[in-house]
């Protein structure tokens, strides 16, 4: 009988599915994404970024949680991802560079920790 139970009481605890901590929507941060080609923004043109909940990595499927098509305010362009928590995230951007005439594309890591703010961050991006 003291067998059973230990066996029952280690599939209890090893069995218990996977919990995601920290990271997704439902939260007050936002998050102004400037995708960069040689330090510049403000060549990119038809820009899309893309977030990743929960990880610190590139998805190995291609599959983004959630996307902003990126708009063009004072010659820069951005884009918007609104009401996530604290965690972690993936952030890939794509555009086109009219500077060289190339489409670009790049991806980082990136960490919330500070909520009801407006946080902003550049994202380099590169030729294919």
């Amino acid at each position: 009988m003291k067998y059973l139970f230990f066996a029952f009481l280690l599939l209890t605890i090893s069995c218990k599915p996977d919990k995601k901590e920290g990271g997704g929507k439902g939260g007050s941060a936002t998050l102004v994404i400037y995708p960069q080609h040689h330090t510049v923004a403000k060549n990119i043109i038809n820009g899309k970024v893309f977030i990743r909940y929960y990880t610190l990595d590139a998805p190995t499927s291609g599959v983004y949680d959630d996307s902003a098509t990126c708009t063009n305010h004072d010659s820069l362009l951005s884009g918007t991802i609104i009401n996530l928590k604290n965690g972690n995230y993936y952030l890939f951007a794509t555009g086109f560079d009219t500077s060289v005439n190339q489409y670009v594309k790049g991806g980082v890591p990136y960490t919330i920790s500070a909520q009801s703010t407006t946080l902003n961050t550049t994202l380099p991006v590169s030729e294919d």
